[in-house]
């Protein structure tokens, strides 16, 4: 089964590491080729920067209003 070209996560209101587990949960049955994750607060977006990073995925953020957003290219992953 192919998967979507992108994911999109809605994890705002969660404390850690609450995003972070939303995010495995999502990439269980595969990556999709992007992802993004919104969350509300800077501790869940450091995570998961450390998370991607971990990764090797390349990542931009950006702060919409009260939330923040990452994007996540898993294309580039490495080991991929």
């Amino acid at each position: 089964m192919k998967q979507s070209k992108e994911i999109r996560i809605n994890a705002r209101g969660l404390s850690n590491p609450g995003p972070r587990l939303m995010v495995e949960n999502a990439l269980e049955n595969g990556p999709p080729e992007m992802l993004r994750v919104v969350v509300s607060n800077v501790e869940a977006l450091d995570d998961l920067r450390s998370y991607f990073t971990e990764m090797g995925a390349p990542f931009e953020t950006d702060q919409i209003g009260d939330d923040y957003h990452i994007q996540v290219d898993l294309t580039a992953q490495k080991g991929r």
